[in-house]
């Protein structure tokens, strides 16, 4: 008895932003959304016809048999239409408490 494999597939910026950066625009990596199927998981993009995934730089290919499940999935899959803003983190208002406890020095026998 086989099992189908199950990829997880969320679409959108808000998805493939948690794992990689975006590309400018004459990369040949159409970034879709995110994909994870067990313990592999990554944006998720299109290389010309196959579906890739991206962690960062690193691009992974994928087989014939996980094309084929990831071209159904994100067919039935829904785009998160929310725009993708980026905000940095927040600067405090006050810098850090920083404690120096002073250690004792003992001069070591010659």
């Amino acid at each position: 008895m086989t099992t189908k494999s199950r990829w997880s597939v969320r679409l959108g910026a808000h998805e493939w932003a948690k794992h990689t950066y975006e590309r400018s625009a004459n990369d040949p990596l159409a970034l879709l959304g995110s994909a994870r199927h067990g313990m592999q998981s990554g944006a998720l993009a299109k290389l010309g016809d196959e579906f890739v995934l991206v962690v960062g730089d690193h691009v992974t290919a994928l087989s014939h048999s996980d094309n084929k499940n990831l071209a159904a999935a994100t067919a039935h899959a829904k785009t998160d239409s929310r725009p993708f803003v980026f905000q940095p983190a927040p600067v405090p208002a006050t810098p850090p408490v920083v404690v120096v406890i002073k250690r004792r020095r003992v001069p070591a026998p010659h």
